[in-house]
């Protein structure tokens, strides 16, 4: 304590070591002499400068769709030089005459190397060009036409989840999905963004138990996000109090699950609320500014309704089919939203696609005509699935319906869905090849879609290249062990190359993992089948069925014991068997699927002697699909005509 008094007796104090420490005036001195030689004045105008320059950077960035990167440029820049600038000022800033010194000599050549080398390596593959770039593309009608888009770089991925809802007026619950889809309607039409949504997510949702997809964990929405290559992600919750919506939305980085924003609304009208929101969550991801160039921003009542009780009830259905399957309501809740605003195109379009699952392809037209004829409703990129639908269901012109899809995937070269809906037509098609490079283009935009590898095994299974699809399985299976399906393709592709024991192998490591695994059972029962074991084969295939617990799983093991049936002769007993397997797909399939599940197994009631039925299958189906899908009739006569080995009908 002596030592500390002293110390400031004498103006000075020690340190923990005891050692001196400089007077205060030398501090001051040194203060002076920096103030001497204008120092902290340079300092200050250059940062004054440099933010300056930053904010014109930002502004022409907006204003001109410019690479962000330039702003990361203006920041990095002058920090990067300002040593050399203290430097400079310091050795030249004060009055008089000066020299370069040999400090200065030294510093600023390697403070130049050094910059030079990060900017460098910090600025490697990036674009410091437009936003944008032209391209040329081919519409339906065969006329080109020059387009501006954004580049794939300066697209941002979000995942947008329905919101969570409070306790309370469950006749307004309706909110927590309605409102995400109106801002989702919104979003998509600017073209630097790509969105997806909860329903897209869905079997990941219903895997972790959120059936209705909803007050969902922040924790796993960021790992969906992730999963899903989502650069950011929308969670919020909203609640209702006297007509008045309040609403919470938060922004996240889905990397490392930070919160960027999170701002609350309130509002009466769900479209205004949704426009309101959609505004600030584009100036929060820094979407750029394109100006007279740049795509629509219309109030989302024009692109969907001005009608609140029109959008509710599309809400409404949209839930009673992707939360209860319930088809039926769904499909007449539609027809009630379209009866309150014919305009809404979007409606329409889905109430077309609603009448075809239901098996009502005559009433399909109508609302498919009613939507195009409102197209101008619709965000560039839904009038592309909207265009490839109507040509193909109602005018049965696959050729067009293919050529709206590939101009959309010329002009979004990284939109993942393009490329999903081209799959589609080329899957009717036959496409095999086509299909394989829609699948390996989907995969190298977004690796994290591993699944695409099973995808692309099937094909190439389809196409006779078992090397190739073991490979893809093999593939998948080093990276997801303990993924059993997998395992079962495996079993598959030896199944059918007569490695039996192999396919017995493969079956059996699954059923280690996933002992109930109906999948797994019956297809070790097939095994058994193929070695000539059919006692084995059978205690499988009831397993399975004592197993199976879904409509689902019943479906496929009667599959499995038609199969049996007819390989031991008893046709009686396998068309039990399809008619239970046709009963089960009633609880869960649209009626077309179950048309056409009929019409393809009308050659068996003709293999039992009921030759009558048959046909009256076949007629019952021709009465149900109109075109293009009527085209499958004679497939289902081509099944009658084997069974009664008719060989003049079946050419």
């Amino acid at each position: 304590m002596r030592r500390i008094v002293s110390a400031l007796e004498r103006g000075t104090r020690d340190d923990l070591s005891g050692g001196p420490v400089k007077r205060m005036e030398d501090y001051v001195t040194i203060v002076k002499d920096l103030f001497r030689r204008r120092v902290p004045q340079v300092v200050a105008i250059y940062f004054g400068a440099s933010w300056g320059l930053l904010e014109f950077v930002d502004f022409i960035t907006q204003r001109f769709a410019l690479s962000p990167h330039l702003i990361d440029l203006a920041l990095i820049v002058p920090l990067l030089f300002l040593p050399s600038v203290i430097l400079v000022t310091y050795f030249h800033g004060a009055a008089g005459p000066d020299t370069w010194v040999a400090a200065e000599k030294i510093v600023i050549p390697i403070n130049l190397a050094v910059a030079i080398g990060f900017l460098f390596f910090f600025l490697q593959g990036k674009d410091l060009g437009a936003t944008t770039t032209k391209v040329t593309v081919t519409n339906e009608d065969g006329e080109e036409m020059e387009r501006v888009v954004p580049k794939s770089e300066f697209r941002k991925r979000i995942a947008v989840f329905f919101f969570d809802f409070e306790e309370g007026d469950t006749a307004s619950a309706w909110v927590q999905y309605g409102l995400p889809v109106a801002l989702t309607s919104d979003l998509s039409q600017d073209e630097f963004l790509d969105l997806r949504m909860s329903v897209q997510f869905a079997d990941r949702l219903r895997e972790a138990g959120f059936t209705e997809m909803v007050n969902v964990p922040m924790a796993l929405e960021r790992e969906i996000a992730e999963e899903f290559h989502r650069d950011h992600f929308v969670t919020g919750s909203v609640s209702e109090s006297n007509g008045t919506v309040q609403v919470s939305v938060s922004l996240f980085e889905t990397q490392r699950g930070r919160l960027i924003e999170e701002r609350s609304y309130e509002g009466t009208d769900i479209l205004a609320l949704a426009d309101e929101i959609s505004v600030q969550l584009r100036e929060d991801l820094k979407i750029p500014d394109r100006g007279a160039e740049g795509a629509r921003d219309l109030p989302v009542s024009e692109i969907l309704t001005d009608s609140p009780e029109a959008f509710r009830l599309s809400i409404e259905s949209m839930r009673a089919i992707q939360i209860d399957q319930d088809f039926a309501r769904g499909t007449s809740l539609m027809e009630e939203a379209v009866a309150e605003d014919p305009t809404y195109a979007d409606a329409q379009a889905d109430l077309g696609t609603l009448y075809l699952l239901m098996n009502r392809p005559a009433d399909m037209a109508g609302p498919m005509q009613a939507a195009m004829d409102h197209i101008y409703r619709l965000p560039e990129r839904a009038r592309f699935v909207l265009k490839s639908n109507y040509y193909l269901l109602v005018h049965q012109d696959m050729e067009r319906a293919y050529a709206a899809l590939e101009m959309w995937a010329e002009l979004f070269p990284d939109d993942l869905v393009a490329y999903q809906a081209l799959l589609q037509i080329q899957t009717m098609r036959d496409d095999k090849v086509g299909s394989l490079k829609s699948l390996e283009k989907i995969l190298e935009l977004d690796p994290t879609q591993r699944d695409v590898l099973l995808q692309m095994g099937d094909l190439r299974q389809a196409m006779d290249d078992i090397p190739g699809a073991r490979a893809d399985f093999q593939k998948y299976a080093r990276e997801f062990p303990e993924d059993h399906n997998v395992l079962g393709r495996l079993a598959q592709l030896s199944r059918r190359s007569g490695e039996l024991d192999e396919a017995r192998d493969y079956f059996n490591r699954g059923l280690i993992l996933a002992p109930s695994d109906v999948g797994l059972l019956v297809g070790l029962g097939n095994v058994e089948m193929g070695g000539g074991h059919s006692d084995q084969a059978l205690e499988r295939y009831e397993a399975a069925m004592a197993t199976a617990s879904t409509p689902e799983e019943r479906t496929q093991v009667y599959s499995a014991l038609e199969s049996f049936s007819l390989a031991k002769g008893q046709v009686g007993k396998a068309l039990e068997y399809q008619e239970a397997r046709l009963a089960e797909a009633l609880t869960y399939q649209p009626a077309f699927n179950v048309a056409q599940f009929s019409l393809m197994g009308a050659g068996l009631y003709a293999e039992a002697g009921r030759e009558d039925e048959a046909f009256s299958r076949v007629t019952a189906a021709g009465t149900q699909l109109a075109p293009p899908f009527d085209g499958l009739i004679p497939l289902g006569e081509m099944q009658i005509y084997l069974a009664l080995e008719d060989a003049d009908a079946i050419e």
